[in-house]
């Protein structure tokens, strides 16, 4: 490694942030470009629209922890009939209802967080980091299988408006694999954007223009939800584990303390040791994260079997590391004219909503279950970064590789592609080499999957060895890891 190391959610996401790693930039310099190109390669996944975590680790070893999530409005006074309607999206073998809108947007935090981590951690103009994001957004993403399946899987929501379908269903068909996705009117706006500063989205013509439409459609947002967002510093949760420490999301997100739970009772488990694949082996994790998602007695409060997140790692020659995890959820339906950049549907998700829709305490931060995680020795040196999308299977999903990582020794390739199980709410799903390997119980349904599945998410992750660093990008998700 000359430059740097990048584990992300797509090719051109991580090569996005290999140019300004070869320019010489950090890996937080890298991140800003990965987070700009993100919103052209991952369109379902990332949104300037949407908000995130990040897991950041300097060289000095101090963590912070950035929780720049969405907000729920600070007023839920409206003068029009709320814009807020269920869709129901088919996945096949089952479906979920979704509810989006113009009242389904809460305050966004992503273009905040990408000028905190501008202003404290990069060393290179804004200008330069978004070039990378602008030749793609210009000359177009050919789109892959992962890519095809978002768009086609959440039709209603991506023809809803001109916008968006002129883009994806253009003469009313969806992009197929191999077609260019180019997003001509986001490389100007970013350009702008760049050009005026943070106040241009969240006081400038994209808030006023974003308020216009929620006063006059039946939105919650005000310019005051909109210029009062803050980025927010937090201590990462750590977790002491196996002599090591695994810095996570701390509350008021859940998934953080999830995970922690599992590694505390894996903790335990893991004394007798049991090889890997066996139904021993099986039973504990099926044991474990079932039991650790019952705590949540709502089960409505976790459950989601989509999750529109995208993770992505990085890591560079001066020993900083970077470890992110974002959302638009799957996007209200509506990108703010001329833009391209779909809103989020934040509070239209049930999963971040315990006490049901329009019941959120206003001007408050979002709770979820993104958990991107670094794990360091007990005296701060990193050793690893991991994460992953997948809704409320995010906690359970890194726990298993960090459970193939540090307490079997598998390489990080060997820990990302073993095969995975999730136990929640009765449902317990089954990759291929766990089939027929549980513990059977009553009134349990058991879906045995016969390959492995974008829903097992897609664990994004680095580890440093004493010979280098090395990564591992999720198949699941087509994942791509590139060193400069």
């Amino acid at each position: 490694m000359k430059y740097g190391l990048v584990a992300a959610g797509h090719e051109k996401t991580a090569w996005a942030a290999c140019q300004i790693l070869k320019d010489g930039g950090n890996a937080f310099d890298a991140a800003v470009a990965a987070y700009f190109a993100s919103f052209i390669t991952e369109p379902c996944m990332s949104s300037a629209g949407g908000g995130g975590f990040a897991n950041i680790y300097t060289k000095e070893k101090s963590p912070v922890f950035l929780d720049f999530f969405c907000q729920t409005p600070r007023s839920k006074k409206v003068d029009q009939p709320l814009d807020f309607v269920p869709m129901v999206v088919d996945f096949g073998e089952t479906s979920e209802t979704f509810h989006l809108g113009i009242a389904s947007i809460a305050t966004p935090g992503m273009i905040a967080g990408i000028y905190h981590i501008h202003d404290h951690f990069c060393t290179i103009p804004m200008k330069h980091l978004l070039e990378p994001a602008l030749e793609l957004a210009l000359n177009g993403v050919v789109m892959n299988v992962f890519q095809v399946f978002d768009i086609k899987v959440i039709k209603p929501i991506m023809v809803r408006e001109d916008e968006s379908r002129n883009i994806f269903y253009p003469n009313d068909t969806s992009l197929q694999v191999g077609d260019v996705l180019r997003m001509p009117q986001m490389a100007d706006y970013l350009e702008y954007l760049v050009k005026e500063g943070r106040e241009e989205f969240y006081q400038g013509e994209f808030a006023k223009q974003l308020i216009q439409t929620c006063q006059e459609r039946g939105g919650y947002l005000k310019h005051d939800d909109l210029k009062n967002y803050q980025v927010l510093e937090r201590k990462p949760l750590s977790i002491p584990y196996m002599g090591r420490r695994v810095l996570t999301n701390p509350m008021p997100s859940m998934g953080g303390t999830i995970l922690g739970l599992m590694l505390r009772k894996m903790s335990t488990a893991f004394r007798d040791r049991y090889d890997v694949g066996s139904p021993r082996h099986v039973s504990t994790l099926q044991a474990i994260i079932g039991e650790v998602l019952q705590y949540e007695k709502r089960p409505e409060a976790l459950f989601s079997k989509w999750g529109s997140t995208t993770h992505f790692n990085i890591v560079d020659r001066h020993g900083n590391a970077f470890n992110t995890t974002v959302s638009n959820g799957e996007g209200c339906g509506h990108m703010v004219k001329g833009t391209n950049i779909m809103m989020n549907n934040m509070l239209g998700e049930a999963s971040l909503l315990p006490d049901g829709f329009h019941n959120w305490p206003e001007d408050t931060r979002l709770s979820s279950m993104m958990s991107p995680t670094m794990v360091t020795s007990m005296d701060g040196s990193f050793e690893m970064a991991i994460g992953t999308g997948g809704g409320s299977r995010i906690p359970s999903m890194i726990f298993q590789v960090l459970h193939y990582l540090i307490d079997h020794g598998f390489t990080v390739q060997d820990a990302v592609d073993a095969s995975r199980l999730h136990n929640e709410y009765g449902e317990f799903n089954l990759e291929p080499d766990f089939v027929g390997k549980h513990t059977e119980k009553e009134g349990l349904h058991v879906k045995n999957w016969d390959e492995s599945a974008m829903f097992f998410g897609g664990v994004h992750t680095i580890v440093k060895q004493k010979d280098g660093f090395y990564a591992a990008s999720d198949d699941r998700r087509e994942g791509f890891v590139m060193e400069v």
